[in-house]
């Protein structure tokens, strides 16, 4: 058997080995599916929208506000506090 013979016999050998001994990829579908079901709420300051488990969360009159950050939640509530 000449030596292309058997470097393409080990190449295949070696795909189909990778083919049957591979690790199943759902994980990373479940992964993207958990990122694509989070919901996006929309910052009152500027109109932002972020996803809601990323969100900063102030309760204000009953009600819970999302922020895309902390610096637009504080301006937020120094708004409050002029009013």
């Amino acid at each position: 058997m000449s030596l292309s013979r058997l470097i393409i016999l080990a190449l295949l050998a070696y795909l189909l080995y990778r083919l049957i001994f591979a690790p199943p990829k759902a994980a990373e579908h479940d992964k993207a599916a958990d990122r694509s079901h989070d919901v996006l709420v929309e910052d009152p300051v500027c109109h932002t929208y972020v996803p809601e488990g990323q969100a900063v969360t102030l309760q204000h009159q009953g009600a819970s506000l999302h922020f895309c950050s902390k610096k637009c939640r504080d301006e937020f509530v120094r708004g409050q506090k002029n009013n």
